[in-house]
């Protein structure tokens, strides 16, 4: 069944401060019809994203029973779609105005998202890489630890950190970051007519 897979803020039973849930609502008269609350990135690889959380369920007594949850999702995309296009949020640590990270052109590869030992953490994480569509040792950008911040049918932004390898006088350091992704679709090639008209 095609639903909307949606991550935002909201306020849940009286709450005053927002909470993370994620959503699969009907298209088109938005009808909700399955909530997680605190859901978490598990697994991005090709069109198939896994998110997990807590979803709220009402037993046979109406007595409300949260239980752990987890959605495996197919991501409905154009069938011109190539792969992910990452803007980045933040630069040395610091939010770039939002102007100029959706302006920016970005970088385009498939995105993979798993859990991985980062060296820097001394721990497993959740880690998020960007591979370009040529083969290539290394990513394009790596977030270590991270998070899904919110999602809506066009897009959705990861959270993380990014390391920086030690520079002259500058040591390794982790820094907040963060990618605006969004599906990169397969650029038109033009006709000899439209070639012609841009000499």
């Amino acid at each position: 069944m095609l639903l909307e897979l949606l991550v935002v803020d909201v306020t849940l039973d009286g709450n005053q401060r927002p909470s993370k849930v994620a959503r699969l609502q009907t298209i088109g008269a938005p009808r909700i019809l399955a909530q997680l609350a605190k859901p978490k990135l598990v697994w991005v690889q090709g069109w198939n994203i896994v998110l997990s959380g807590i979803e709220a369920t009402r037993d046979e007594s109406g007595r409300t029973r949260e239980v752990a949850q987890t959605w495996v999702c197919k991501l409905f995309v154009p069938e011109n779609a190539i792969g992910f296009r990452t803007r980045e949020l933040y630069r040395s640590g610091a939010a770039l105005p939002k102007k100029l990270a959706r302006e920016s052109s970005g970088s385009r590869g498939l995105l993979a998202v798993a859990d991985d030992f980062s060296n820097v953490l001394q721990r497993h994480a959740t880690c998020a890489e960007l591979r370009r569509h040529q083969i290539s040792t290394f990513p394009e950008g790596r977030l270590i630890d991270c998070c899904i911040e919110w999602m809506s049918e066009e897009s959705f932004e990861l959270g993380g950190l990014q390391l920086h390898s030690s520079f002259e006088s500058h040591p390794e350091r982790l820094e907040r970051g963060g990618w605006l992704v969004s599906v990169d679709m397969k650029e038109r090639e033009l006709t000899k007519s439209e070639a012609r008209m841009l000499r």
